[in-house]
C-alpha cells in the first residue's frame, strides 16, 4: 500500500474562490436526508460503529481501571474516545479544546478533586454530565455525590447500573442540545419576523391596554407620521374620529373579552392623521402575542376599495406561491404549512393519514418513451388522475420529481391502507397516452398516521417515506409505517435468525471504495457485511454480531466473509483490475491461532496473491489482546499480507499499541471526522493525530468523509487515503470509477 505514493491529490484541488471541488467533473454528492441511505448510517456495515462514539473523560487513580471501563463500554456497544485526566490543569485544557459528552469519576481519586472538576465544568459553561463511582456501601456517599453536582452515583463494580445511567444521560444531553438549538432558531425566527414587520408594506401595529405597543413605518406613514417611534405608547383613541371612538372602544372591549375564542374581524372607521385630517380606514383585528405579551394586532389598509384590490392581488400571489407549475397541484411547501397547522390543532378525536406516493423509475422510463418534452405532460396526466381520485377535503401535493403526497382527513389506519391499495391499482392500471405513445408506471405508497401524539411535520413525512422505501425494496406496493421493534426483542430474534442465516446463505457483502489523496494508482475497497432474515429484512449488525459472539460464531462468519471476498476479488481481478480489499475480522478471529495457516491454504487454492487483501481489526480488540494481535500481524507478514488497525485513536494511549503490533495501515476513528463536519470542532486534534502516525511511518486512512468541506483539512494534514459517502456509499459490486481520480 506504500507504493506509488506521490504528494498530489489528483483532480481534488481548491478553486480560485477557495472552495474545494472535483476538477475532473462535478462529483455526485449524496443528499444527507433521511430518505437516502443516510450519510452517517454506518449501522448496517460489518464491524463498524453501532452507536455514536462517546467522548469521555475519566477521573480515577488507576489507568488499568480506566482501560477496563473503556473495554466494558466497547463490549456493550458504546464505542468511546476517552481521556484519563491526571491534573486539574489538564482537565481545564481538555474542556476548553474539545467537546465532551460525559465525565466518569471516582470518589477516591486524588489526581483531580471531583468537586473542583465540577466547579471547572460550571465555570467554563460546559454541558458535561458527571457520573460518580463510589466504593463505600454507606448511603451517605450517594447523597454527598448528588449534593456536589453529580447527575448520579453508581457503585464501582455495578457496570449494568452504570450503562443505564450513561444511556440516560446521553439521551438527556441530546435533548438539551436539541432544546438549545430550538431556542436559537426561535430567537432567529423572532429577529426575522421583526425585520419583516419593520419592512412590510402593510401597515401593522400592536395594541395593549389602549396604547400602541409597536407600529411599523408603514403604519406611521398611514397616519402622516414620519417616524414610527412617534406612535409608540400613544393612545389609539388619539388617532380616531370622535364619532367613532365609542364604537371602537366597545368593539375592542368585546374582542378582548372573548380571548382565545375571538376570531379575526374587520373594523372600518375614520382615522385622524397627524395634520388632524380625517381618513377612511379598515382595520383587520386579531389577537396575537408580541414580545411575549398578549395584544391586539391592527392590519390597516387605506380604503375599502384598495383593500379589495389588495385581497385579489394577494390571492393571486398565494396561488402562484403554493402551486406546482408543472402539475397544477399544491407544492411541497404548501403541504408542509398545512401539516404544521394541522399538527398544532389536532386532538384525540381526529384522525388523519398522509400517503407518500412514489412512481419509482418514472423519470427514466418516461423520458425514454416520450422524450424530454413529453415528461411534463406525462407527469400532468398522473396528477390529473390523482385529482380525479381525491375527495373534496383531500390535499394533493407534488413532493419531488416523481412523488406526490395525499393528505386525507377523518380516516383511520385500516381505511387508509385500503385507500392506498385502491389508489395503487388505479395508478398502475392507468395508461398514459401522449402523441399516440403509451406508458404504464409502477407505484409504491407509504402511509403515516397523524393524531394527538404527532408533534413534528418532518417526522410525519419521513415516516411515510420510510414506509414507502420499505415496500419498494420488497415489492409490497402499500404499507403503513411501523416503528422498529424494541432492541431487546430484536436481539432475541437475531440469535435464531443468525443460525438460519449461517445455514441458508443469507449474508451479503458490500464494497466501499477508498480513494488516495496522494496519487496512488492502486484500487482499494473495504468489505462490509449485511444479513437478512427469512423475510428478506435486514437485521442490525449490532444485534446479529452480538448474537454471533454469544454463540461463538464470529470466527465462522469471518471465514465466510474471507472466502466470499477472495472469490469475488479473484473474478474481479481476472478482468484486468488491480483491486485490493480490506477485510474486517473480529476479536475472536484475532485470537484464533489456526486462522493464519488457513489463510495460506485459501490464497493458494484461489491462486490469488496474498498482498491483494488487507486484514483489519478494531483498536479495542487489538489492545485487549495484544499478544494475539502481535502474533497474528507477524503471521500475516510471513504471508506477505498487510495488517490494519481501525477505529484508531480512542484508546487512552493508542500509540503504545503500535509499539507491540506491526500494523502498516491505520484507519482513524470516524468520530474525529464527524466532529469536524457536524459539530464544527477544531480540526487540530485530527491533524495532530495524522502527523504523529506519519512520524511512525504509518499509512493513514480517514473514513466518514461526507462532504467536501473536510477535504482541505485532510489534504493539508497529508492523509494518504479517504473513505465515505461523499465519494460513494457501499454497494453490492466493485463499480467505482477510479479513473475519475487519475
Amino acid at each position: 500500500m506504500t507504493s506509488n505514493l506521490r504528494y498530489t491529490a489528483k483532480n481534488i484541488a481548491p478553486s480560485a474562490s477557495g472552495i474545494w471541488r472535483d476538477t475532473s467533473r462535478e462529483r455526485r454528492v449524496k443528499k444527507n436526508t433521511p430518505a437516502d441511505s443516510g450519510a452517517l448510517n454506518h449501522k448496517c456495515f460489518f464491524m463498524s460503529h453501532s452507536e455514536a462514539t462517546i467522548r469521555l473523560l475519566i477521573l480515577n487513580n488507576s489507568r488499568s481501571e480506566a482501560e477496563r471501563l473503556i473495554s466494558m463500554l466497547h463490549a456493550s456497544g458504546h464505542p468511546c474516545r476517552a481521556q484519563h485526566v491526571e491534573s486539574e490543569e489538564a482537565l481545564v485544557k481538555l474542556l476548553q479544546e474539545q467537546s465532551w459528552d460525559l465525565l466518569i469519576g471516582s470518589d477516591k481519586t486524588t489526581n483531580v478533586n471531583l468537586q473542583a472538576a465540577i466547579k471547572q465544568i460550571r465555570r467554563l459553561n460546559k454541558d458535561v454530565p458527571v457520573i460518580l463511582q463510589h466504593e463505600d456501601e454507606d448511603p451517605s456517599a450517594v447523597v454527598e455525590g448528588l449534593r456536589l453536582g453529580a447527575v448520579d452515583v453508581v457503585g464501582l463494580d455495578d457496570d449494568q447500573h452504570l450503562l443505564l445511567v450513561i444511556e440516560r444521560e446521553l439521551a438527556n444531553r441530546e435533548h438539551r442540545q436539541a432544546r438549545r438549538t430550538a431556542d436559537r432558531r426561535f430567537r432567529e425566527a423572532e429577529r426575522r419576523s421583526q425585520q419583516l414587520l419593520d419592512s412590510s408594506r402593510d401597515a401593522i401595529a400592536y395594541v395593549q391596554d389602549g396604547l400602541y405597543l409597536y407600529a411599523n413605518q408603514s403604519f406611521a406613514e398611514l397616519f402622516g407620521y414620519e417616524d414610527k417611534d412617534d406612535i409608540e405608547a400613544m393612545p389609539i383613541m388619539d388617532m380616531v374620529a370622535d364619532r367613532d371612538q365609542a364604537r371602537l372602544k366597545n368593539f375592542l372591549k368585546d374582542f378582548t373579552f372573548k380571548g382565545e375564542d375571538a376570531e379575526s374581524s374587520t373594523l372600518a372607521f375614520s382615522g385622524i392623521t397627524r395634520n388632524d385630517e380625517e381618513k377612511p380606514l379598515s382595520l383587520e383585528v386579531s389577537l396575537v402575542t408580541y414580545d411575549e405579551e398578549p395584544c391586539i394586532q391592527f392590519l390597516a389598509r387605506a380604503t375599502l376599495a384598495e383593500a379589495g384590490n389588495n385581497e385579489e392581488l394577494e390571492a393571486q400571489l398565494k396561488q402562484i406561491k403554493w402551486q406546482d407549475l408543472v402539475t397544477g397541484l399544491y407544492n411541497r411547501q404548501y403541504l408542509i404549512n398545512q401539516l404544521d397547522h394541522l399538527i398544532d390543532n389536532v386532538d384525540d378525536k381526529q384522525h388523519y393519514c398522509l400517503l407518500y406516493i412514489d412512481l419509482g423509475d418514472f423519470n427514466e422510463r418516461v423520458k425514454t418513451v416520450f422524450g424530454e418534452t413529453g415528461a411534463d405532460l406525462a407527469l400532468g396526466d398522473v396528477a390529473a388522475l390523482l385529482r380525479a381520485k381525491a375527495n373534496t377535503q383531500d390535499i394533493i401535493a407534488r413532493m419531488s420529481d416523481s412523488s406526490f403526497a395525499l393528505l386525507i382527513p377523518n380516516i383511520k389506519a385500516d381505511a387508509a391502507i385500503n385507500r392506498g391499495k385502491q389508489l395503487n391499482t388505479d395508478i398502475e392500471n392507468h395508461i398514459i397516452d401522449i402523441d399516440h405513445k403509451t406508458l404504464q408506471v409502477n407505484c409504491n405508497i407509504g402511509i403515516s398516521l397523524i393524531n394527538e401524539n404527532t408533534t413534528n411535520t418532518n417526522t410525519v413525512i419521513e415516516q411515510a417515506r420510510t414506509a414507502m422505501d420499505k415496500v419498494r425494496s420488497k415489492g409490497h406496493k402499500v404499507a403503513l409505517f411501523e416503528p422498529d421493534q424494541p432492541k431487546q426483542e430484536q436481539k432475541l430474534d437475531a440469535a435464531a435468525s443468525l443460525q438460519q442465516a449461517l445455514d441458508s446463505d443469507r449474508f451479503r457483502l458490500l464494497f466501499q471504495p477508498i480513494i488516495s489523496l496522494r496519487g496512488s494508482d492502486e484500487e482499494y475497497y473495504e468489505v462490509y457485511l449485511r444479513m437478512v432474515d427469512e423475510k428478506d429484512e435486514e437485521i442490525s449488525p449490532k444485534h446479529f454480531l452480538d448474537a454471533a459472539a454469544s454463540i461463538g460464531a464470529n470466527t465462522k462468519i469471518d471465514r465466510w466473509v474471507i472466502l466470499e471476498s477472495i472469490k469475488m476479488l479473484s473474478e474481479h481481478r481476472a478482468k484486468g483490475n488491480k483491486t485490493k480489499l480490506i477485510i474486517n475480522i473480529s476479536g475472536q478471529s484475532l485470537c484464533d491461532e489456526t486462522l493464519v495457516p488457513w489463510l495460506g491454504v485459501a490464497f493458494k487454492a484461489a491462486k490469488l496473491l496474498s498482498d491483494s487483501i488487507i486484514f483489519q481489526a478494531q483498536e479495542i480488540d487489538v489492545t485487549n489482546h495484544l499478544n494475539a494481535a502481535k502474533a497474528f500481524a507477524e503471521g500475516l507478514a510471513k504471508l506477505k499480507t498487510t495488517f490494519s488497525i481501525s477505529s484508531f485513536g480512542c484508546a487512552l494511549n493508542p500509540f503504545s499499541t503500535l509499539k507491540h503490533v506491526p500494523a502498516s495501515l491505520i484507519k482513524i476513528d470516524g468520530s474525529f471526522t464527524t466532529d469536524i463536519q457536524n459539530n464544527n470542532e477544531n480540526p487540530e486534534t485530527l491533524i495532530h493525530l495524522i502527523e504523529q502516525l506519519h512520524s511512525e511511518n504509518k499509512i493513514t486512512l480517514v473514513p466518514f468523509v461526507e462532504n467536501a468541506s473536510v477535504l482541505s483539512t485532510l489534504w493539508q494534514a497529508g492523509a494518504h487515503y479517504i473513505q465515505g459517502h461523499y465519494l460513494q456509499e457501499p454497494s453490492h459490486s466493485m463499480n467505482y470509477d477510479f479513473n475519475m481520480e487519475s
